[in-house]
């Protein structure tokens, strides 16, 4: 499954909501150890220069503040920009779409040194496998088996030479199907 939590597909940051400006019964009754979830709930910039954010028509005050920090990562800004969060988002999800593998059959984590998360998703004969790198460095990982890139991957940054080596970036993904259907 996949879960996109509002704002992600565009980069956001968490803001900062002023205690006065607080909605969240639990960032009200824990202030100021925990801030509540307010923060990840401000309303999505639509449009940089329009107020709000293009959240709520006319002066309209929104339910929380609009972050300053969000603005410049409006919706209208990045749908122009073809290496914005934004678009890679879009494009991940059309790559998504197109995969049945990910939508479909089953799936089991695979043994991984850490920082790595592995798994592999199956129905019938077809497999293919997902490894994460959750760490903040760039690392390398053996392979016990070739994995040849699924085509049209969004993921960049990955190496995988003709060898078992695989070097992903920091929080770098790489998907692969199995040269055989052996499992890892």
């Amino acid at each position: 499954s996949v879960c996109l939590y509002q704002g992600e597909e565009l980069g956001l940051p968490e803001a900062e909501v002023p205690f006065e400006r607080l909605q969240d019964p639990y960032g009200l009754a824990f202030w100021p150890e925990f801030k509540g979830r307010d923060g990840a709930r401000t309303p999505m910039p639509w449009q940089a220069e329009a107020g709000n954010g293009g959240f709520s028509a006319g002066t309209a005050e929104p339910w929380l503040p609009v972050s300053a920090l969000h603005l410049p990562l409006a919706v209208d800004r990045q749908a122009l920009d073809p290496q914005s969060m934004l678009n890679f988002s879009r494009s991940l999800l059309q790559w998504r779409r197109r995969q049945p593998l990910l939508r479909e059959g089953s799936m089991r984590f695979l043994e991984a040194p850490e920082p790595f998360l592995c798994l592999e998703r199956r129905q019938g004969e077809a497999a293919l496998q997902a490894i994460f790198n959750l760490s903040e460095s760039t690392a390398q990982l053996r392979l016990p088996q070739m994995l040849v890139p699924v085509s049209g991957s969004p993921f960049l940054g990955a190496r995988h030479g003709g060898d078992l080596l695989l070097e992903l970036p920091p929080y770098g993904v790489f998907m692969g199907v199995p040269i055989d259907a052996a499992a890892c």
